[in-house]
């Protein structure tokens, strides 16, 4: 039972309280220095933030590394100690990590559809009003410069109506109906009219053509105002062969005059020009007549008188006993076919003013040419040439005919070849589809068939015995 001393047990309990201490100290300086997971730790108010707001990507200048001495140390590099620490995901479950996005990725756009303005101004659409306009002026030219043309040709009408039922007794047939018709007026286009006549001595029918002014067509109304024109009235007598002599007569103005007469072939074949100061008529106007006789018989004082006082009405006249129309005006084209020839009186007129501001009482103007017209269709049928001149004129006709025909063999030559090129073309292809034997026979038959025709003719008698 010795005791103790207390200084020996009062130093005892002071070593362990030290000891203790610093085993505590040296507790937390390790937990602090080698705690691997330090780096992953997050704040959840930073994390809150980040999910409220987007990552705004900004760009990195990445500065060059500090140059290390040899006494420095080299850096702290994440990617090399990343190499040897092993991340586990069962390590990090229960915490949320944002992840940047790479530099590459591209950011949808939130594209808003808002509704789509409908209020253009006016002047987004001048194209279209232009259009518009351009309709609108165009359909109401189209019906009015109609409207203008049907009363002119009905204003024509009815006031020469009169005149031509004296002259004719039917005027104004259709053509169309079985039954007899009269008084109309066929229109055959929005600028062009005819009437019909018939039932007179001398002349089987004529034909009046009103040739107006394309008034319904803006673009030719537009042309009228730099090259103008005029409305005309066209009138053609059709005449039976025994009612009219070989009569070649044409008047019209000269400046035309040769022109219309290398275009028209009776005119070119038989009529010549004659001096108009023979006759009492204006200046401007020339002659084309296959006779004098016949100008002299047509162009009295009455006849020169009218067309002069009415100069600015007359165009043309032309009477033919050969009229065969136009010419073709294709070079190195040749008519196979001429055609039948007729006998045709053809006046012209015009109606002054060339169509501006053209009125109802200006289509009266014609009257008295058609009054002429008429007293020359009497006249051409009792008129009859001279013996002499009678045999001159169907000599230049057979001549005419004659050099048709010249001008026409090659062209009919060739034709016909073209035909038996194109029968032995068939033949052969004929041939070909046959078999060897087949052919041999047919060359047989076509060489002695080639032979009958190249060997002499023979006439046969058959003799009856007994």
């Amino acid at each position: 039972g010795g005791r103790v001393p207390e200084a020996v047990v009062s130093t005892q309990s002071t070593g362990l309280d030290v000891l203790y201490l610093l085993l505590l100290v040296g507790a937390t300086l390790s937990s602090q220095s080698e705690d691997p997971f330090a780096e992953f730790d997050t704040d959840e108010t930073v994390l809150a933030e980040q999910d409220d707001y987007d990552v705004i990507e900004s760009e990195v200048v990445e500065e060059p590394p500090p140059e290390t001495t040899n006494n420095q140390e080299a850096p702290y590099d994440d990617a090399d100690a990343s190499d040897d620490v092993t991340i586990e995901d069962e390590d990090f479950e229960g915490v949320e990590v944002n992840e940047k996005p790479s530099a590459g990725a591209k950011k949808e756009l939130n594209i808003i559809k808002g509704p789509i303005n409908m209020k253009g101004q006016w002047e987004d659409y001048y194209l279209e009003i232009i259009g518009l306009i351009g309709v609108f002026v165009y359909a109401l030219n189209f019906y009015t410069g109609k409207a203008i043309n049907n009363r002119l040709a009905n204003a024509w009408f009815d006031h020469h109506k009169k005149m031509l039922s004296e002259a004719f007794c039917i005027v104004g047939d259709d053509g169309v109906s079985k039954e007899l018709s009269e008084g109309v007026l066929v229109k055959e286009s929005e600028n062009r009219f005819v009437v019909w006549c018939t039932g007179r001595a001398g002349c089987e029918g004529i034909k009046i053509e009103i040739k107006l002014l394309r008034r319904q067509d803006l673009i030719s109304l537009i042309s009228q105002l730099f090259k103008p024109q005029s409305d005309t009235i066209t009138i053609t007598a059709y005449l039976a062969p025994d009612d009219m002599d070989s009569v070649v007569l044409a008047i019209m103005p000269r400046k035309g005059l040769k022109r219309l007469q290398q275009e028209v072939q009776d005119l070119a074949h038989f009529a010549t020009e004659r001096k108009i100061e023979s006759y009492d008529l204006p200046s401007s106007l020339g002659i084309l007549t296959e006779f004098s006789e016949v100008a002299n018989e047509f162009l009295t004082t009455p006849v020169c008188r009218t067309i002069t006082e009415n100069i600015d009405v007359f165009d043309s006249i032309h009477f033919s006993d050969y009229y065969t129309g136009f010419k073709i005006s294709q070079e190195g084209q040749v008519e196979t076919e001429r055609p039948k020839p007729t006998k045709r009186l053809i006046f012209n007129f015009v109606i002054p003013g060339h169509g501006k501001k053209t009125k109802n009482a200006v289509m009266t103007s014609t009257e008295p040419l058609l009054r002429m017209a008429l007293h020359m269709m009497a006249r051409v049928h009792k008129f009859r040439l001279s013996k002499e001149k009678k045999m001159k004129a169907e000599k230049h006709r057979i001549q005419v005919e004659e050099e048709y025909l010249k001008q026409t063999h090659v062209q009919r030559q060739e034709a016909a070849q073209a035909r038996r090129d194109e029968k032995k073309r068939l033949e052969k292809e004929k041939i070909q589809d046959l078999d060897p034997e087949a052919q041999r026979r047919y060359e047989e038959k076509e060489h002695k068939k080639n032979m009958r025709r190249s060997g002499p003719k023979v006439k046969q008698l058959k003799v009856k015995t007994g």
